[in-house]
């Protein structure tokens, strides 16, 4: 009879445990990114204003890394709200500013202008 009570109480509590996991998921907390609520910011990181792109720059949402900018993926979904951008690569210096996103229907575009460091 204790193990079947102990059964149950086991199976209850896995029970509650896996509920809170999927309802941990609701939370609108962590990175910004989101595709609910959101507006568009396309972003461009060159090295100079008539220069290319800047491969693989490290891009930062709010001081959480999101990932690189790349030609092949340049819009990011972001909240709407102030925003800090920061963009590093190798051999640049850091870029870094405040932007306010508007949501939909606007997109935004960001050119980032990356300066060689000395």
């Amino acid at each position: 009879m204790k193990a079947k009570k102990y059964l149950v109480v086991s199976s209850i509590l896995i029970l509650i445990f896996a509920c809170f996991v999927c309802l941990a998921g609701c939370v609108n907390g962590g990175p910004v990114i989101s595709k609910s609520g959101v507006g568009n910011l396309e972003i461009i990181v060159r090295h100079h204003p008539d220069g290319g792109t800047i491969p693989a720059a490290n891009l930062y949402i709010d001081s959480v890394f999101v990932g690189n900018v790349s030609n092949h993926k340049p819009i990011i979904y972001l909240r709407r709200g102030e925003r800090t951008i920061r963009v590093e690569a190798q051999g640049y210096k850091t870029y870094e500013k405040k932007i306010n996103i508007l949501g939909e229907p606007n997109q935004q575009v960001l050119n980032i202008f990356l300066e060689p460091e000395k």
